[in-house]
C-alpha cells in the first residue's frame, strides 16, 4: 500500500522541556513516538534512545543483517511483526542498563510505533501513547493503553469513561526502561484507501475532545501537514499542559488485501 505522511513534535505551553521523540522514515516504513519521563533531562533521553535505538535496528533489517532476537516470540506475527516487538524490546534494554548511571536513575518512556508491511500495517505499544485508526468518521483506538484506569476498565472494575480518574489513567504500569523485560502489545491494521492511521502522545488527547479530532481529520480541504498543525494548535488551545506529538499516516493507494476484498465482494 502507499502512503503519505507528517508529523511534528512540540513543547506545549506549561513544561520547560519536550520529552518526546519522533521517528518519520518513509523507507523504512516505521514511524515512531516515545514520550519519555524521569528527572531532569532524563525522560528527554530516554525517548531519544528508542527512536535511535529503533532506526538502527530497522537499518539492519533492511540491509538482510537483522539483531538476533532476545527470546522466543510466540504471537502468531509475521516475521517483521516479530522483529518490531524484538526492536521495542532491545530499546526497553538500552533504556534499563543506563538507568545505572545516577542522572539516569528511574527514566523511563512509553512507545508506538507503527510498521507498514505490503499488505498492512503493525502497531506496538508500550504505555499509553496512543494509536488510533480513523475511518469512515470513526476514530478506532488499536493500542492498548497501559495504565491503572485502563486496566481496571478492562476487568470491569472501573467507572464509566465520562468519570475517569485523571490521577488513574496518569499511571502506568508498563513502560520502557524500568525491568529488565517488557511486554509489547501488537495487533494488525488493514486499513483502506482514504483512513488514516493517527499516533500521539497524550498531550493531545488530554486536551483535544474526540469530536474535534474527528472534525480536523475528516476535514477534505486540509493537508495531512495542516491537519497535524490544527492538532497540536487545539492541544494548546485546551491547556497545552504537556507536550505534543502527531504522527499521521494516510493510505492513498489499495493495497493487495483490500484488492482481493473487493474482488470477492462483487462475486456474491
Amino acid at each position: 500500500m502507499k502512503v503519505i505522511t507528517a508529523g511534528k513534535t512540540d513543547r506545549g505551553l506549561k513544561r520547560k522541556l519536550n520529552e518526546d521523540s519522533l521517528l518519520l522514515n518513509d523507507e523504512l516504513g516505521l514511524y515512531v513516538i516515545a514520550d519519555g519521563m524521569g528527572g531532569h533531562k532524563a525522560g528527554e533521553v530516554a525517548s531519544r534512545m528508542v527512536v535511535e535505538t529503533m532506526a538502527d535496528y530497522w537499518d539492519k533489517v533492511k540491509n538482510d543483517n537483522p539483531p538476533s532476537f532476545f527470546e522466543p516470540i510466540t504471537n502468531d506475527v509475521s516475521e517483521n511483526a516479530r522483529h518490531l516487538i524484538n526492536s521495542i524490546s532491545l530499546s526497553n534494554i538500552i533504556v534499563h542498563e543506563a538507568q545505572k548511571r545516577p542522572e539516569y536513575h528511574r527514566m523511563g518512556t512509553t512507545v508506538s510505533a507503527l510498521l507498514i508491511e505490503k499488505n498492512c500495517m503493525w502497531a506496538g505499544n508500550v504505555g499509553d501513547s496512543p494509536v488510533f485508526l480513523f475511518d469512515q468518521g470513526r476514530l478506532i483506538l488499536v493500542s492498548e493503553e497501559h495504565s491503572v484506569e485502563a486496566e481496571k476498565q478492562k476487568l470491569g472494575r472501573g467507572d464509566s469513561l465520562s468519570s475517569t480518574s485523571p490521577f488513574l489513567k496518569n499511571i502506568l504500569t508498563r513502560v520502557l526502561g524500568l525491568n529488565e523485560k517488557v511486554n509489547v502489545y501488537i495487533t494488525p491494521i488493514r486499513p483502506e484507501k482514504g483512513d488514516i492511521i493517527m499516533m500521539c502522545s497524550d498531550g493531545l488527547t488530554n486536551f483535544v475532545s474526540v469530536p474535534s479530532i474527528k472534525s480536523i481529520l475528516s476535514e477534505p480541504t486540509l493537508s495531512l501537514e495542516e491537519k497535524v498543525d490544527f492538532l497540536i494548535d487545539g492541544a494548546k488551545e485546551g491547556g497545552g499542559g504537556d507536550n505534543i506529538s502527531v504522527i499521521l499516516v494516510e493510505v492513498v493507494q489499495e493495497g493487495t488485501w483490500q484488492k482481493i476484498k473487493k474482488r470477492f465482494l462483487s462475486k456474491r
